[in-house]
């Protein structure tokens, strides 16, 4: 068993980002914590070849946090991308899916430098971040939902840092919706009808209708 590069160059960026963050900012030191539990998420898994896309996806987060904890001390941030990170390591996103991992990482660099710019009031928005990592990273779709993220969080980002904040960090919201139902939710349908199975076994040999 050896530990595959790219978790361990994901480790690596993680505690480059950060650090940088805490010596800009020694009061912010607690949001290692976080930094720690990335870690681990990422370690457990350290045999397994993450790929150039989880790599991607996690630099951006971790770059995005670090550049809101960094200038405007906004450590909340690094709650949810250790959430985002978990959220990508244990996803189903393929090693080569490059333009999901890069929506992801638009979305926290997006995050990170209206925080930066903004202050720490619009810290919220990680949240929502966080989510649309989530969305992304569980989909086995195509280079076209990658770009949704891209261009509905940089509209939304540009927004935010010409107005200043306020009402505008709302436009996460929509950013987060209008990248998730780009995932494809055609392809649900609603169940047709009801299959008594209450008393049926898990060895049951007959066929699932």
């Amino acid at each position: 068993m050896t530990i595959k590069a790219t978790s361990a160059l994901s480790i690596v960026v993680i505690w480059a980002t950060m650090t940088a963050a805490v010596v800009a900012q020694p009061g912010q030191w607690w949001t290692l914590i976080f930094a720690f539990l990335a870690t681990g998420a990422v370690g457990v898994s350290a045999w397994r070849r993450l790929g150039m896309s989880r790599l991607t996806a996690i630099s951006g987060t971790w770059l995005g946090t670090a550049l809101a904890v960094g200038y405007s001390e906004a450590g909340v941030t690094s709650i949810f991308a250790f959430l985002a990170t978990g959220a990508v390591v244990y996803s189903v996103m393929r090693r080569d899916a490059l333009m999901i991992a890069a929506g992801v990482a638009a979305a926290w660099l997006a995050t990170g430098i209206v925080v930066a710019v903004n202050g720490d009031g619009g810290a919220w928005i990680s949240v929502f971040a966080f989510l649309t990592a989530g969305a992304l990273s569980n989909t086995r779709g195509n280079d076209a939902r990658g770009l949704s993220a891209i261009l509905w969080w940089g509209i939304a980002g540009g927004v935010m840092l010409v107005a200043d904040g306020g009402w505008s960090y709302l436009l996460c919201v929509p950013a987060f919706l209008l990248t998730s139902a780009s995932l494809g939710f055609g392809d649900f349908h609603f169940p047709r009808g009801l299959e008594w199975d209450l008393f049926e076994r898990d060895d049951d040999s007959r066929t699932m209708q």
